[in-house]
């Protein structure tokens, strides 16, 4: 006898509104109290509890990692890099695209190369422009 695909629907529903020590339990009661003299029925809603703790766990490890990553000074400059790159719409953090036009891409890449070449442009611009208006308060 086994589950039927709607019932093991409606009861990964169940486990997934249960608590983290509910889980605990369940698992404890499937695992140690039924053993080996549990139905297939057991071991299906046995492997419904397992599969949503593992799912739990690695969306917690998944946190844990981007909080370190965020906490190191590396993650912090990526991230504003990132940052800056989706404001100035030079990078998408949309994960599904929208098909757009062949031309879209060639002009994303002659987007890029300007910026490329005109980053270093505008900051020595603006370095250089700051230059004289030191000089000249300097000598008033």
């Amino acid at each position: 006898m086994c589950l039927s695909s709607e019932a093991h629907a409606h009861y990964l529903r169940l486990a997934r509104e249960m608590d983290d020590e509910r889980l605990e339990n369940l698992d404890r009661h499937y695992s140690c109290d039924l053993g080996r003299l549990g139905t297939t029925v057991d071991m299906q809603f046995h492997s419904i509890v397992r599969y949503e703790m593992a799912v739990r766990r690695e969306r917690r490890l998944a946190q844990l990692r981007r909080s370190l990553w965020l906490s190191s000074r590396r993650g912090r400059c990526v991230e504003a890099g990132k940052r800056w790159l989706v404001r100035h719409r030079l990078w998408s953090s949309a994960r599904q695209r929208v098909i757009e036009p062949a031309s879209s891409s060639l002009i994303k890449r002659w987007r890029w190369l300007i910026w490329a070449l005109l980053l270093p442009l505008v900051a020595l611009e603006r370095l250089s422009g700051l230059m004289p208006q030191r000089k000249m308060a300097g000598l008033r």
